[in-house]
């Protein structure tokens, strides 16, 4: 009961924060060649410091680990990225001039190097090619001794290209429709394939892209008032009795009002919210992606694109994970979706 107490509160308030944002969407190879962008495998397939772990049995396991050391001599902080065929995985940065890190990989697999905290690629100014580096099939040693050296080199810097497609996988996710179903994230990250499609490579300017009536905000989401009327109904269990079913709890309420335990804003608890098979469910469904990953804050705008750097949260201790494509479509995550949207 606690577990799902725990969870159906978190679920709420992270509803309750989504729905009275108004502002922008914060667009939230020297050796080697791009891994078969045709590739259905997800996961994160390399660690940090030597570290094995299970890989995905979608993507079979080559003769047994290696360790590959990747070096940043560009003046970039940058991210390696593991690259799963579709969006590539997070896997460990790089500091600036020299930085250094030691992965625990195998034979076949593919990285790619992006800005860190953001997903635009660093390239070769030369060929404005992105860096790619692959394990080679091929690769001999013994399975437990050094692998190869890859290097970023002093020269990579991100693209003079504003409309850059930053990955293989664009032009299948723009002709499947996800530029006008997922405009904030696509423009940024596939604009050329989006300005192909649709003409969409002007709003790649977040001054164009993000104004009030372009988002369809012109009207204030919520009105004076709106918000404690929602609360209070929740904590009354509805208008005809439909939210008593979750057991709803007042922890703090203004004026300590409906039995709240403390005076201040509205914090509620929903015991029965979510049954176990739906808990399940959402907790398996995070590891279809990169799996749980320590939470960030926004940090400055990189370029004119409206996209902020990702940093570590220096007060949020949490990790979160990302619920899309596989995890959206699992029976529990739907009916938990389907719940929370006739709550509102």
């Amino acid at each position: 009961m606690m577990r799902s107490s725990h969870l159906s509160l978190k679920i709420f308030l992270l509803l309750i924060v989504y729905v009275t944002y108004l502002g922008c969407l914060s667009v939230h190879a020297e050796e080697g060649s791009c891994a078969n962008p045709g590739s259905d495998a997800e996961g994160t397939c390399a660690d940090v410091d030597g570290d094995d772990f299970d890989d995905k049995p979608s993507r079979r396991r080559m003769d047994g680990p290696i360790f590959a050391t990747f070096e940043n001599l560009s003046p970039y902080r940058a991210d390696i990225h593991f690259d799963d065929g579709r969006f590539g995985n997070f896997v460990s940065t790089l500091e600036a001039n020299g930085g250094e890190a030691r992965l625990t990989t195998y034979r076949g697999h593919s990285f790619f190097i992006t800005r860190h905290g953001v997903r635009e690629a660093l390239v070769d100014p030369a060929t404005d090619g992105q860096y790619f580096f692959r394990i080679p099939e091929d690769f001999e040693g013994k399975d437990d001794e050094e692998g190869p050296h890859f290097t970023l080199p002093a020269e990579a810097s991100p693209s003079k290209t504003k409309c850059k497609d930053r990955y293989p996988i664009c032009t299948f996710e723009a002709e499947r429709g996800e530029c006008t179903n997922n405009p904030g994230w696509m423009i940024v990250n596939c604009c050329k394939s989006c300005d192909d499609k649709e003409g969409y490579a002007p709003l790649l300017d977040s001054n164009v892209r993000c104004t009030r009536e372009r988002l369809n905000a012109t009207v204030p989401a919520w009105e004076p008032g709106s918000l404690d009327a929602l609360f209070t109904n929740w904590a009354k269990g509805g208008k005809n009795g439909e939210y008593d079913q979750y057991e709803p709890r007042v922890i703090s309420s203004p004026g300590k009002v409906f039995g709240a335990e403390h005076d201040g804003p509205w914090i509620m608890v929903f015991d029965s919210f979510v049954n176990d098979f739906e808990i399940e469910a959402l907790l398996s469904g995070a590891e279809f992606g990169s799996g749980y990953q320590r939470s960030t804050d926004q940090g400055k705008i990189i370029g004119s694109s409206g996209e902020r750097e990702k940093v570590i949260s220096k007060t949020r201790t949490s990790s979160n994970a990302w619920c899309r494509a596989e995890c959206e479509n699992l029976s529990g995550v739907k009916q938990v979706t389907e719940r929370i949207e006739k709550a509102c």
